[in-house]
């Protein structure tokens, strides 16, 4: 874990230490955050999504790779092996060989593949 990827989110005399280039993707869940590692660990933090969102905008090299997709994910776009506006999912590879999948309206989704074509294309 480098400095330069841990995030750190204290609330209520607890500190979350959270190291931004292992997250395959982050849900939101009311007031609170679950992050998924790309190595099958799952957390949950006390923060919204948009205040963690907030906290990762101070981070250029996971801003560029954590994109918000819709009101409900932030996922690791490195990690991203399919788009289907078909099936509007998502579709993700992990550390171990798995993969999982995720519901996205189309919009969001066509917007998604603007984004990673224009990133390819450089």
């Amino acid at each position: 874990m480098t400095p330069t990827s841990t995030l750190c989110l204290s609330a209520h005399d607890e500190l979350y230490i959270i190291d931004l280039s292992r997250v395959l993707y982050l849900q939101a869940d009311d007031h609170y955050t679950h992050i998924y590692y790309t190595a099958d660990t799952h957390f949950m933090v006390p923060f919204g999504l948009g205040a963690v969102e907030a906290q990762i905008a101070a981070f250029p090299d996971a801003k560029s790779s954590l994109i918000r997709l819709g009101r409900k994910y932030i996922v690791n776009i490195r990690n991203i092996f399919r788009i289907s506006t078909i099936k509007e999912s998502i579709y993700l590879a992990d550390s171990q060989g798995g993969t999982v999948d995720l519901h996205i309206a189309k919009p969001v989704l066509r917007s998604l593949m603007d984004l990673v074509r224009s990133q390819t294309e450089r």
